[in-house]
């Protein structure tokens, strides 16, 4: 199901990608810029210290009334919930999104723990993600936490400005490689030394009891 709102295209589950949940702060040589501020041909900051320029940003909005909340509503990343300052403050990003820990790319969904990281149960009744690409599939800093950027294993299709690519770029098609990173697409797949560490970070942030699975 889709409806149109404004200037958006408003999508269900059935047409969705990982993504940053506006409000997002992402690093950038000039200082932390909120994604939805930012445009192509901005310079951002990956997570290995090079300045990048944006290619495209891709923008989809979501009625949380036609979402499904296990794929679509955010994932909270408390501050600091990954290591001491990491991100330095809560994160949000959809269930998908991947981030690096311990050499791992791990979907967000795959780390939450029921107290540092956990589902946003009731989302604004619409809200809006954005995904950075760039010349390939990147970290980028989001909050301090180094986050994926977009790669064309999901169709740009699936984005609500979808057009503004075609018009620049021409019809899509897949050209990013992805990382060469294992990557993490569910809780039974995280490794034990991730667990252990959130616990940790948990523990550290006045979660007691907190515990590895």
């Amino acid at each position: 199901m889709e409806f149109t709102a404004g200037s958006f295209q408003i999508t269900n589950s059935g047409e969705f990608v990982a993504c940053f949940l506006a409000g997002t702060r992402i690093a950038t040589p000039d200082g932390d810029v909120a994604v939805e501020d930012l445009v192509r041909g901005d310079l951002v900051l990956t997570a290995d210290g090079r300045s990048r320029h944006i290619l495209w940003i891709g923008r989809q909005a979501v009625a949380a009334t036609f979402a499904d909340p296990s794929t679509c509503y955010p994932v909270r990343i408390m501050a600091g919930a990954l290591a001491e300052g990491v991100p330095v403050r809560d994160l949000y990003v959809s269930p998908d999104h991947a981030l690096l820990v311990d050499d791992v790319l791990v979907q967000a969904g795959a780390l939450v723990n029921g107290t540092t990281i956990t589902r946003v149960e009731q989302p604004e009744e619409r809200f809006t993600y954005y995904h950075i690409e760039l010349e390939d599939h990147a970290l980028v800093l989001a909050e301090g936490a180094p986050a994926e950027t977009f790669v064309d294993n999901v169709t740009r299709r699936r984005f609500d400005n979808y057009a503004e690519y075609e018009a620049l770029f021409g019809a899509c098609e897949a050209r990013l490689p992805e990382l060469e990173l294992p990557r993490i697409k569910s809780a039974r797949q995280l490794p034990r030394a991730v667990r252990e560490r959130l616990a940790t970070r948990a523990e550290a942030l006045g979660f007691v009891g907190a515990a590895a699975a």
